[in-house]
């Protein structure tokens, strides 16, 4: 038996497939899935809505003059008005919304509307062809709810609603304009068919397309995220740290390095066993996530057991605060180390170091310098925390020390 492409998922949950299911993700989720839906579908939005703006200046131009028109003048006055002066103008602002990044966090909104708009400009078109004796020409409809359903993104909501209101929209025109009925259901039922197939074919997409997004977060978390603490992996630390020094100098702002070595964990690994190891790199992985709460600071798994906290424009006018912290809350854990010359608990050595705007170092000797605080930390019996300033360190930068102290 067949199973769907959600159901075939294997790395998303029961929540989040339940989720994909309603087509609404958590309010942050459902922001980057936006975000990340409209990234992919804006180059060809661009293409084709400029192609299809296109086709109908060139078709009123050859209409203007005098070609390939099987109507009177009194029937291709309003057409033309109806197609320069609002399906024109529709198919600009969806054009306009895929340039301005103003537009596009209401993206599917505007496109909606304009699309409506647009469609109801040529059922309109539509309906006088029909009443002129020329039926064919209401194929343009079905125009429209392809152009909404496979080339601008639109996702199954706004589909939806496009294909109702062009339904709606052109039984009522054709009413009004009193085109003949039996090409009024002939069309109509064209239309209806032609949405219907469009509506399921966006449930589908929408639905595919969110499997996908979440698959991918996954699979991007995996590669960046360390599988033991759950915090960044070291070559995202390389990454993030790097981006991070670059802004705090386009900003002129200081960045902190602390850098956490957790006391004596060969001895509590070969005692305690890498089960409880494992144990204890998890919960001093969960202090220093929590120390990292603002939107620009992040933490990483350094190595085996050390870890890495890096501050974007740390508050506050003592820069040791929270490395005592993230000290103190170690030994608040209360995980029993008897081999431990530091304490009778796990405890933590901590080493900061702060490099203020326009200092000669660079990001690499703001590491060592933190990394050179650690060491000194540990020299002088472990379980504290010693702090330096990056730029007044004595360490030249790349005299990295060689050292014994686990």
């Amino acid at each position: 038996m067949r199973h769907s492409a959600v159901e075939e998922a294997t790395l998303i949950d029961e929540e989040t497939q339940r989720a994909v299911e309603r087509l609404r993700f958590s309010a942050p989720d459902e922001l980057q899935f936006r975000g990340w839906h409209l990234a992919r579908n804006l180059p060809r939005t661009r293409a084709s809505t400029a192609i299809y703006l296109g086709l109908i200046v060139v078709m009123t131009a050859i209409n203007m003059l005098g070609a390939m028109t099987p109507f009177s003048e009194s029937v291709l006055q309003p057409i033309y008005v109806l197609r320069i002066g609002v399906a024109c103008p529709a198919l600009a602002l969806i054009l306009a919304a895929t340039f301005l990044e103003p537009l596009q966090r209401y993206f599917q909104q505007i496109t909606t509307v304009a699309i409506l708009v647009h469609g109801v400009s040529v059922m309109w078109i539509s309906a006088l062809a029909a009443a002129s004796g020329n039926p064919l020409f209401q194929m343009g409809d079905v125009l429209v709810i392809v152009y909404a359903t496979l080339f601008v993104g639109l996702l199954f909501r706004g589909v939806v609603t496009v294909a109702v209101g062009l339904v709606v929209a052109f039984l009522g025109v054709g009413l009004f304009l009193r085109v003949p009925t039996a090409d009024l259901v002939f069309a109509a039922t064209v239309l209806v068919a032609t949405g219907l197939m469009a509506v399921l074919s966006a449930l589908r997409v929408e639905r595919l397309l969110r499997t996908n997004f979440i698959e991918r977060q996954i699979l991007n978390n995996i590669a960046e995220r360390d599988g033991l603490s759950g915090l960044y992996n070291r070559r995202m630390f390389d990454t993030l740290a790097n981006r991070l020094w670059q802004q705090a100098q386009r900003d002129a702002e200081s960045l902190q390095m602390i850098l956490v070595d957790i006391d004596h964990f060969k001895l509590f690994n070969d005692h305690y066993g890498h089960q409880a190891g494992d144990h204890c790199i998890r919960l001093v992985g969960t202090i220093l996530a929590r120390a990292a709460k603002r939107p620009l600071d992040f933490c990483a798994r350094y190595g085996g057991e050390e870890f890495a906290l890096v501050l974007y424009a740390p508050s506050g006018t003592d820069p040791a605060v929270l490395a005592e912290q993230i000290r103190r809350e170690t030994l608040a854990l209360g995980i029993p180390h008897s081999y431990s010359a530091a304490a009778e608990v796990v405890s933590v050595s901590v080493g900061s170091a702060i490099a203020a705007p326009g200092t000669k170092r660079s990001l690499a000797g703001l590491i060592q310098a933190a990394d050179e605080a650690l060491y000194r930390a540990k020299q002088s019996g472990r379980n504290r925390v010693l702090h330096v300033d990056a730029g007044s360190s004595d360490t030249p930068t790349g005299a990295f020390r060689v050292v014994g102290i686990k």
